[in-house]
């Protein structure tokens, strides 16, 4: 068919196969780092274990890449929200509502793990510093944790969740609710409780992982890490029987990230390139603040020196390396505008780590035991 003139038409998208339903695949649904608009969609990954599926955060961008991975729905057994931050959550309450007609309704229970409360039930202190000319958003809750925001979420999504309940998510004169309104719903929403030393001027205090969900495939753990200010942020570590994989959600090099992923065969870990990401922000409004957040909140992709302190610094490689990991995965890439690629990234991360490095790119598929050399 001839296109007509008048229109510019973008090459088709297609829907992936599947990784095969035996063994243990990363599949990198989403790969960039930050809210800010790209082609890359935001933080997500899934964990495939046998065919069933492990969502690790849901940035912008899950809902269209988990449709492109060719991933199934219906395989879906837990979701695990490192923090609350928006390139985490955004896609979230989109992913699940959705995806309607792929639910295996009443045989289908999703787990949702995810940090508890910033403030611990406390509103009288919820761990803002005082800033000029600023009010807090929702002065009677400004700190919700994972349990809330999904109760925000269908509260603020009511008339759509009404309107279908009562018309196209029916079977059998029942609604198909997966709030649990009616009936059993399909969540399992569980906050993860943070040790009492903790909280926003502590937030990663020594502490031992915790243990946060367990079935026949995956046992899960937990630790809390440095992402200043952000508290509660915590890291995953899913062992199985093909081996371990630890998730670094976003987090500076720290003791607590380190004892978590002691060992373990794959770290997925945040990385930026400190350099081009201080040049992203130089001479505008936002250099002061962004400049914070560059170097305190983040894993750089070498080690070095904060220009600030004079203090030393952890590359990617070289905290993987002290972590004792077998294979290095990096993801959560800033910047992500085509300065950099991923042959630079690996080629550098990889002069601080002896094991396989892979910077990954959206809707990679990656197959564990054979990034291992272990097939």
């Amino acid at each position: 068919m001839t296109t007509p003139s008048y229109l510019t038409r973008q090459p088709p998208r297609f829907r992936a196969e599947p990784p095969r339903r035996t063994g243990m695949h990363l599949v990198m649904l989403g790969t960039r780092a930050g809210p800010f608009p790209s082609l890359r969609a935001a933080t997500s990954t899934a964990l495939v274990v046998d065919g069933v599926v492990y969502v690790i955060d849901a940035g912008a961008g899950l809902v269209q890449r988990f449709f492109e991975s060719g991933l199934h729905f219906g395989d879906v057994r837990g979701i695990f929200l490192t923090h609350l931050h928006s390139d985490h959550v955004a896609d979230f309450y989109p992913f699940i509502n959705s995806n309607f007609p792929h639910w295996r309704y009443d045989e289908q229970t999703i787990a949702v793990i995810g940090p508890d409360r910033a403030d611990a039930g406390d509103l009288s202190t919820p761990g803002f510093a005082a800033a000029p000319n600023t009010q807090l958003i929702c002065p009677e809750d400004p700190t919700p944790g994972v349990i809330e925001m999904i109760d925000y979420l269908f509260a603020a999504n009511a008339y759509d969740l009404n309107n279908a309940i009562h018309t196209v998510r029916r079977v059998a004169d029942r609604p198909r609710d997966l709030t649990g309104t009616n009936g059993e719903g399909m969540l399992d929403i569980r906050a993860i409780p943070a040790p009492a030393e903790a909280g926003p001027e502590h937030v990663s205090p020594d502490m031992e992982p915790v243990l946060v969900y367990e079935d026949d495939l995956v046992k899960v753990t937990a630790i809390l890490v440095e992402h200043p200010p952000v508290y509660p942020a915590w890291g995953f570590r899913f062992d199985t029987a093909y081996g371990s994989v630890t998730f670094s959600g976003d987090a500076a090099p720290n003791p607590n990230l380190a004892k978590l992923g002691n060992g373990t065969d794959i770290l997925v870990n945040e990385v930026m390139d400190v350099e081009s990401a201080l040049a992203v922000f130089t001479g505008t409004e936002l250099e002061s603040t962004m400049t914070t957040q560059i170097l305190e909140a983040h894993t750089p992709l070498s080690s070095g020196v904060d220009p600030r302190s004079g203090s030393g610094t952890v590359g990617v490689g070289a905290f993987a390396a002290q972590m004792g990991a077998a294979g290095l995965v990096l993801h959560h890439i800033y910047p992500d505008d085509g300065s950099i690629s991923s042959e630079y990234l690996e080629v550098i991360a990889s002069h601080e780590f002896g094991g396989p490095v892979h910077a990954s790119e959206d809707l990679d598929v990656i197959d564990v035991a054979a990034f291992l050399g272990r097939d």
